[in-house]
Parts: C-alpha cells; structure tokens; sequence
C-alpha cells in the first residue's frame, strides 16, 4: 500500500477513504446482527459503500506502478521482500491473537493457519496474497500496456464485462477483481487530464452516483438475503459488482479535486500499510476489555469508535518504525 512518490495528494485522500473504511468494515459492522431493523438497514448501507476499500487499493497501487519504469531484478527482490514480509508479519499477528484470545495453537494448527489465512485470524492478509499475485503477472502487463496500451484497455474491458458482469465469469471466488481494479488505475493515470477537463464542475453529478450506485448495491444486498434465507456479505461479496467497480471510479473523480496538503490525510495515507496491519489485533484486544455492541448502538459513536482505533493503530505504526529492529517490516 505504501509507494514512493512524488506527493499525489487526491491519492492520499483516496488511501485514507480507503484504510477508515477498512477500519469501520471489520471494526464495527461484524457487531451488527440481521434483525430487520432500521439500524441494522443503515449500518448495511453503510457496509454497501465501505465495500470500495481494498478496491480503492488496488486501484491506487496500479495508477502508482504502472507509470514508473520497471526495473525487473527490483521488481523481483521486493515481491520475495513482500513474500517474507507476510510470513513474518502474518507469524506475529497469530501470536499477538493468541495472547489477547489466550488460546495456544499447536505447532500444526499455527502452520495450517498462516498458510491458509484462516478467517477471524489473519483472514485480512489476504490483500497480501493478492497483491502478490499481482505483483508476479504485472511485467507482462506492464510491458503490453508500453507498448500499446489499448491492449490493456481492451483487456480490463472484457475483464469488467466478465467479473462484474458475473457473465460466463470462470474467475469467479478468485478475487479475480482485484487485477481489473489494478489494471484500471494505470489506465486512468494516462487519461487523467483529459478525465478532469472533462468533469469539470461536474462534482455533484459524481456524489449523486456514488449515492446512486450505493443505493443499487443495498437492495442486491436486501434481495440475496431474502432469496438465500442467510445474510449476504455485501461488503466482501459487494467488490465484484458493477456498482463498486463505478463508485470507485466515481470517487477518483471526486478525489481528483483535491489538490492541497493536509497533514492529518498525509499522514494516515502515509501509514496505511501499518494501520491496515495492526488493526486486527487492536480491534481483538478491545473487544476483550469493552463490550463493542454497546458502541454500534449509535452510528455517530461507531464513527467516533472507528476514528479512534485509526489514530491508536496510526500511533502504534509509527513507533514501530521508530524501532532500529523492526523498522523495516512496514516497509518494502
């Protein structure tokens, strides 16, 4: 998540948008329980918008690497970085989880966990796997896109009409969204003067859709759930729709207009790899002390609840990059 660049500065405020949502996904709505409810409603339409978080990454990280040159031989030495990265941050996490939790994993039950990423462990390190993945097809499209980028036009097209479609779709369970979302970051990176010049003063045309887009994605929602008789995770489920793959671009749009520093932004954009990591065990460690479903009572203190856990983790990330030792585990 985190990139070296000549400061972009809608791109800092398109990661925060990106890390608080992820914070308030896994922070606040697994308290919420199905009961039909007008608060169960809102916090759910609310979870149908936080759905473009890691898309918003993914797009960020293609509009940041496919326009720089590519080195292959650094290209290679930072996903085998990563791949170590993961292992060792993925080893401390299960630790951290089973002091919090005080449950002691065996030695195989602790492999068979960091190898597979096992949910309510360190399920959220599967942005990791992915990115990885990513990162190990990129040179090929990389290259097709120097040398004409149409192809790779052509290529999240299909891909958008396949998977977001869910038509004849064969990547489907594969988080196969995560490369289209990528891929169009470069794209937009290309056309982006022409793309502001041609929205301009166009802002509320783009909140409308996003309100829009959010709304379609809600009743899907509601509709699934009433069909399968079982509540249908529109969070995670939610990425591969046509509403979240247009919201995220709606919200680069939006975004585009932002052209000033903020510290407070900078700096959390600056420190989402390290928020992103440490979250989880934060949020377990205060469920152990607090009951959080008192929280998610009210909307305005899940809010506040979710901007709290941000600046503790932000805090945390920070000191640990101030550690000699373990100063390198947040970067690569």
């Amino acid at each position: 998540m985190e990139q070296q660049y000549k400061r972009i500065y809608y791109l800092d405020l398109m990661k925060s948008i990106a890390i608080i949502s992820v914070v308030f996904y896994h922070g606040v709505l697994p308290q919420i329980t199905m009961t039909g409810t007008m608060k169960f409603y809102s916090y759910y339409f609310l979870q149908a918008f936080a759905a473009v978080a890691t898309p918003l990454f993914f797009f960020v990280n293609g509009f940041l690497l496919f326009n720089k040159e590519l080195d292959l031989h650094k290209h290679i030495s930072k996903i085998i970085r990563m791949m170590v990265f993961t292992v060792i941050w993925g080893s401390i996490t299960i630790i951290s989880l089973m002091l919090i939790r005080k449950e002691i994993l065996s030695v195989g039950e602790f492999l068979k966990t960091l190898w597979q990423f096992k949910e309510n462990w360190i399920s959220h390190l599967w942005y990791m796997g992915e990115l990885i993945c990513i990162y190990l097809f990129f040179p090929v499209f990389y290259y097709a896109y120097q040398k004409k980028a149409s192809i790779l036009v052509y290529f999240v097209c299909i891909g958008a009409i396949i998977i977001f479609g869910n038509m004849f779709n064969p990547f489907k369970d594969v988080n196969s969204y995560a490369l289209i979302y990528f891929c169009c970051g470069g794209i937009v990176y290309r056309y982006q003067e022409k793309i502001k010049n041609f929205m301009k003063n166009k802002k509320w045309i783009f909140v409308t859709i996003i309100i829009l887009d959010t709304c379609f994605l809600f009743m899907c929602g509601i509709m699934y759930t009433k069909l399968n008789h079982n509540l249908w995770e529109i969070g995670w489920y939610g990425k591969e729709t046509i509403f979240t793959f247009i919201n995220v671009l709606a919200i680069f749009i939006l975004c585009m207009n932002y052209n000033k520093s903020n510290k407070v932004i900078e700096l959390i954009s600056k420190n989402t790899l390290g928020i992103y990591l440490i979250h989880i065990p934060v949020l377990r460690f205060i469920e152990q002390i607090i009951d959080v479903k008192i929280i998610t009572t009210n909307i305005c203190i899940s809010f506040l609840y979710t901007g709290i856990v941000v600046i503790i983790t932000l805090l945390v990330s920070l000191g640990i990059k101030k550690l000699p030792i373990v100063n390198g585990l947040l970067r690569f």
